[in-house]
């Protein structure tokens, strides 16, 4: 049974935090409007459709899915401990946008179709900005991935990277200002570090129980649920990957 905390994750720790630095002074220096027209403003014709692509993995059934079918077969109990974070996490922040920050619009609510936001594909949205749901799913998601499977230092700073570039697409799609990304990735992270924690060694155990046979049946199930997943996430986007 793995130990948790371990140093091993502070170079994922390292990077987030300082991601994270950074974000809040621009958003303490420019203010929670600016600081998103600064970033947002900086794009170019020829990254639209990456970023556009990018920031669907911080979807959280594109990315459950996509992680699942290439883990679960070595460590369904990885995937199982994902699932429960990544929805835990995510109805947090949905509590989150929906109560005490319900009437916290988005960029194109605030600056008006005249405002200058840069959007890509007819992505618009309008409403429930804070915090950023993508940016809670991709760290949460990363951070539980950096956590249980720790690999080397390298690979660690790339989870961490990853992390940054989904949750920056946010901003660079015109879907959120600076500090809800901030708050996002900050509440991802927590909420994995201290999930994972917790759930991690009584998943295993309940796993580790299984016989071959039950193994067998709750792997095809996890297939299963990632391909239908994954199938179910791009339709509902299909109407804007027509666009690129």
């Amino acid at each position: 049974m793995k130990e948790f905390p371990n140093r091993k994750i502070l170079p994922f720790i390292s990077v987030m935090l300082i991601y994270q630095f950074l974000l809040a002074v621009l958003v303490a220096v420019y203010g929670y409007e600016d600081s998103f027209k600064l970033l947002n403003g900086f794009h170019s014709d020829w990254l639209d459709a990456p970023m556009f692509l990018i920031t669907h993995l911080g979807d959280a059934l594109i990315l459950t899915s996509l992680l699942g079918l290439f883990l679960i077969r070595k460590q369904p109990e990885l995937i199982m401990l994902l699932i429960v974070i990544v929805i835990l996490t995510g109805l947090f922040g949905q509590l989150l946008k929906n109560t005490l920050f319900d009437s916290w619009d988005r960029p194109l609510s605030v600056f008006g179709p005249s405002g200058g936001v840069h959007t890509v594909y007819n992505y618009l949205l309008y409403q429930n900005s804070f915090p950023s749901g993508h940016s809670i799913t991709v760290a949460a998601a990363f951070t539980t991935l950096a956590m249980v499977i720790r690999p080397n230092k390298w690979v660690m700073i790339l989870l961490a990277l990853l992390t940054v570039l989904v949750s920056y697409t946010r901003i660079y799609v015109g879907a959120h200002f600076a500090a809800d990304v901030l708050a996002g990735t900050i509440l991802g992270v927590a909420g994995a570090l201290f999930l994972t924690v917790w759930l991690y060694p009584a998943i295993s155990r309940w796993i580790e129980n299984f016989n071959p046979i039950k193994l067998m049946r709750l792997k095809s199930g996890l297939y299963i649920l990632a391909v239908l997943g994954l199938a179910g996430g791009i339709l509902m986007m299909s109407d804007y990957f027509r666009q690129l």
